[in-house]
């Protein structure tokens, strides 16, 4: 069997097919790569909306508003943020275990104008949590060491004696031990 056209003509068609072979293959590339930036768009304007959103400064609405107005905007978002998290955090966690009944047993004792911003929990048989946030005075934080004392879901609450006196600046650290 013999080839139709000449030499110069068959190398010519072949190089035409390779051509459109790699333009093929790069318009299936440049189409997974928009696909792919479309797809993560989404979540991208969504991290950058709460970045901007928790790097906005709030003290020009505080001073307008009224001590008590001020509180109760505060407290909406602290619900907003936690429900968040909450439901961010869910899925993950499928079972409830006794980590995540006493965090969320920690939580809901807090009182007004207390903040948390951070938690750990150590394992082990001495396993604890560590609670770190800001209050809005003293009496917060004993408000909230009390209610956890009276839990019966905890048999240790520590409290450093420089967040409980007011010298810290609001910044307390709660330590939980038990159950």
């Amino acid at each position: 069997m013999s080839n139709l056209l000449p030499r110069e003509k068959s190398e010519m068609e072949w190089n035409r097919f390779q051509y459109r072979a790699l333009l093929i293959l790069a318009l299936v590339l440049l189409g997974s790569a928009t696909f792919s930036f479309f797809t993560l768009l989404p979540a991208h304007i969504a991290m950058q909306v709460e970045r901007s959103a928790a790097e906005r400064p709030d003290t020009d609405q505080t001073k307008v508003l009224s001590p008590a107005e001020n509180q109760v905007r505060i407290e909406r978002q602290e619900v907003i943020r936690s429900r968040t998290l909450l439901n961010t955090i869910t899925p993950i966690i499928s079972s409830t275990s006794s980590p995540t009944e006493s965090i969320n047993t920690a939580l809901s004792l807090r009182t007004n104008g207390i903040r948390v911003d951070r938690i750990a929990f150590v394992a082990g048989v001495d396993g604890g949590i560590t609670l770190s946030g800001l209050s809005l005075g003293r009496e917060n934080i004993n408000q909230y060491k009390d209610a956890l004392i009276k839990s019966a879901r905890f048999k240790g609450v520590s409290v450093p004696v420089g967040a409980l006196v007011g010298s810290e600046d609001g910044r307390f650290t709660i330590t939980l031990t038990g159950a």
